[in-house]
């Protein structure tokens, strides 16, 4: 080790005034140098023991890692000089904050997240694990540096996903739901599908309607578990309606978290037969957490299509109809009568009263203009469809659409849907999805984009 009583260090005969010692690893001191103006990093090798790694050749190694590191794409500091009989490597200096250091400043590190799962993605293409310990990558000009050489052969233990991101997020705190965790769990769902949309079928919109349902089992909402870091909610684990099946996921750079929430999803959200879950069928890591966690593949699944408002098909209402926006507060009873016969619950006025729940059911983000119903000229709704648009995606949501039998095959629905897309198109959204495999969406211009099977474990 170079003392600060030496200011110099000669490497292959250039010498170097030392600046400061930037950091001992388990192979080597690294010191910042500069000489003629020019910042480097100078490497000495040492040889003190390592009680949980390994060396060869340490300098040899060093090379050999660099050449591997070159060809696999990892963004590294150039290799300078190098002077193998005094185990001594000159690197180029890469200025800027590690991300230990945001890290411990409690300044997010996750904007660079794709940037090191990019890294190990090439890494592991090429057989390799870098070292994702925090200290080892720099942020310089919004690009992030592995300033280490070091490399070994590939172990899915040690990559990035299994070891690394537990040193570069901040522990997740876990509490069960309140009522003030709605605006949160909302902005999740949100955050969840701005760039995956593999999630899609479980966003803030079915949340809202769900949580305002009328069957949905408030007693158990409690149960529902989320896990927080960086005063946001990261994880969530929701039952859907009831329990016994449930909705489990993590924002990406938290994937790790995954498991957990599985596991505490099967622990609190079953019941007396299980617990299933609806997993994207390309998401293989989820699937692989699943199988893991002892949930096995069911005969159940579940589908979301799309349409781009780039291909609204215009359509109007049959004659002797009229549209109507609804108020799903001021005009629940109304909308619910209609719900019970368009969901095949039959037309027993006595039955559905009996059956009405009369908590008053407020959701938040309601547009009434994306309310629609098709009412006779005597003021009875046959037909209905509910868009849900929030301005921070790019999405809106069809939940609920439907027609009482009498009025079927007549092209009421796919009116109502096309003016509810022109007015969700006019406030800025793209596209909606809707969670169905009927025919009657396809027709309309409706494409399959997300399948999700169903894992049980009893």
């Amino acid at each position: 080790m170079v003392t600060f009583m030496e200011k110099e260090l000669t490497v292959n005969g250039t010498v170097y005034r030392i600046i400061q010692l930037l950091g001992k690893g388990k192979g080597g001191y690294s010191y910042l140098a500069e000489k003629n103006g020019l910042q480097v990093v100078i490497k000495q090798i040492h040889h003190e023991p390592c009680d949980y790694y390994s060396f060869g050749n340490k300098i040899e190694a060093e090379l050999r890692d660099y050449a591997r590191l070159q060809n696999a794409g990892i963004r590294i500091p150039r290799l300078i000089t190098v002077d193998k009989d005094a185990e001594q490597i000159v690197k180029e200096y890469i200025d800027g904050p590690t991300v230990m250091e945001q890290v411990h400043a409690g300044i997010p590190v996750a904007p660079y997240l794709p940037q090191v799962r990019t890294m190990a993605a090439e890494a592991m293409k090429a057989g390799l694990n870098i070292d994702y310990y925090p200290t080892n990558f720099v942020i310089h000009g919004g690009l992030l540096w592995y300033v280490d050489y070091e490399c070994n052969d590939y172990s899915e233990q040690w990559d990035f996903e299994h070891w690394g991101i537990q040193y570069w997020l901040p522990e997740a705190c876990f509490r069960s739901y309140r009522e003030e965790d709605y605006e949160p769990v909302c902005d999740f769902l949100i955050r969840l599908n701005q760039e995956d949309r593999s999630h899609i079928n479980w966003n803030w919109a079915r949340f809202e309607w769900m949580i305002e349902h009328p069957e949905f089992d408030r007693s158990s909402c409690s149960s529902i578990g989320l896990w927080h870091a960086d005063d946001r909610v990261v994880g969530a684990a929701i039952y859907d309606m009831y329990l016994g099946e449930a909705f489990c996921a993590a924002l990406p750079e938290y994937g790790h978290l995954y498991p957990e929430i599985l596991e505490y999803a099967y622990r609190e959200l079953k019941d007396d037969s299980g617990l299933a879950v609806a997993v994207n069928e390309e998401n293989t890591a989820e699937i692989t957490a699943a199988v893991n966690a002892g949930f096995v593949p069911i005969d159940q699944k579940e589908t979301v299509m799309e349409i781009s408002f780039d291909r609204i098909i215009s359509s109007a209402l049959p004659e002797g109809l009229v549209l109507r926006e609804m108020d799903q507060t001021a005009d629940r009873e109304a909308l619910e009568w209609l719900f019970w016969q368009g969901f095949d619950h039959g037309t027993d006025r006595e039955a559905f009263e009996r059956s009405l729940d009369h908590v008053p059911h407020v959701r938040k983000h309601f547009n009434k203009s994306l309310c629609l119903s098709a009412v006779t000229l005597s003021g009875e709704p046959v037909s209905h469809c509910s868009l849900w648009y929030h301005p921070d995606t790019d999405y809106a949501y069809a939940e609920p659409v439907c027609t009482i039998p009498a009025y079927r095959g007549k092209g009421i629905a796919a009116a109502l849907l096309s003016e509810a897309f022109s007015r969700a198109k006019a406030l800025g959204a793209k596209r909606a999805y809707v969670i169905s495999d009927l025919p009657f969406y396809e027709k309309i211009g409706f494409e399959n984009v997300q399948n999700y099977i169903f894992y049980r474990r009893s």
